[in-house]
């Protein structure tokens, strides 16, 4: 929910508990992060006046990020999404190791990072003397309340274990000595549509139109359908790209799912790539007398650490 310029004055929404709260130093600025157990909320405008961006989001779903536990600083971090455009405010606490730092106060920080695709282009730092965060609870205990866990492996909470009743699906496969991890043939399939069927079948979804050659020389016919797009060559599917909710896989990953809950649906981290990966690369699980995997899946994360696209790509059509 975006909401632009407003009459109100800015503070937490009634019935919500600050977060973080903090003058911007070097604006006549101020923002405040502030949630229940429904929803988490964001704004940001001049001292005293209304917000000039209110944004709020699901406590389930907003980007949160809590301390790691290392390090004398404790700070932890929510994020909100506006399209292309990311905010990312922050509290933390220094934890004072003397009588002199006791005596000197100031020990709490906060920032506001705006970034654009991912990429920062503000880092706003807060007036310490105007810093509202404190720390235990909060966000992390809304999170949990709503039926959500930490996962350390992918830096994101996610359902319990157990929760995914077609997990796991990640198998393992050896070719001269080496062990990779593999997905089952029927993963490979999108919003019902799977990967080698015919063209025949997929009447429904759209009138295929030629595109280009590839750099292969090969030209394939392509069928565009809400938010996935699906190629054809020699009237069998031979690739399928998701970016849209609706086009799940059999086991529930789907464009929006967190890395975490994608670990738990696969059960365990891919060989050889790590847990905050932005992409796993998944082979077809091959059968006995096969060379090499012919499919590969490719689930793409954004910088929301949720899945952004769904590939499957035939490697040799």
């Amino acid at each position: 929910m975006v909401f632009w310029g407003s009459t109100a004055i800015a503070g937490c929404p009634e019935g919500q508990e600050p977060f973080n709260s903090c003058q911007i130093e070097g604006r006549n600025a101020e923002v405040f992060v502030c949630f229940d157990d429904q929803l988490a909320t964001y704004q940001y405008g001049p001292i005293g006046g209304g917000p000039e961006l209110f944004l709020s989001e699901p406590i389930a779903e907003v980007d949160y990020v809590p301390w790691n536990g290392i390090g004398r600083a404790i700070n932890e971090s929510v994020t909100f999404y506006n399209g292309e455009y990311s905010y990312q405010v922050g509290g933390g606490i220094n934890r004072p190791f003397s009588e002199e730092e006791m005596k000197a106060g100031n020990f709490q920080f906060g920032w506001l990072e705006v970034a654009k695709n991912g990429e920062p282009i503000a880092q706003l730092e807060c007036i310490p003397e105007t810093v509202s965060y404190g720390w235990g609870g909060g966000i992390y205990d809304a999170k949990v309340a709503a039926g959500l866990e930490w996962d350390h492996r992918s830096w994101t909470l996610m359902h319990p274990l157990g929760t995914h009743s077609s997990g796991p699906i990640l198998l393992q496969q050896t070719l001269n000595d080496v062990t990779e991890s593999c997905l089952p043939a029927e993963e490979f399939s999108l919003g019902g549509i799977g990967m080698g069927v015919s063209l025949d079948t997929l009447g429904k979804f759209g009138t295929p139109e030629p595109t280009p050659a590839r750099a292969s020389g090969l030209q394939f016919d392509r069928i565009t359908h809400i938010g996935m797009t699906v190629d054809t060559y020699k009237d069998r599917v031979v690739e399928i790209v998701a970016t849209e909710a609706w086009a799940e896989m059999p086991s529930g990953i789907t464009v929006g799912t967190t890395r975490g809950d994608v670990l738990q649906i696969l059960g365990d981290t891919p060989i050889g790539q790590a847990s905050s990966a932005d992409r796993f690369e998944l082979p077809l699980c091959r059968a006995p007398n096969e060379a090499f995997s012919k499919w590969r899946a490719f689930i793409d994360f954004g910088t929301n650490k949720r899945v952004e696209s769904i590939s499957f790509i035939d490697m040799a059509p």
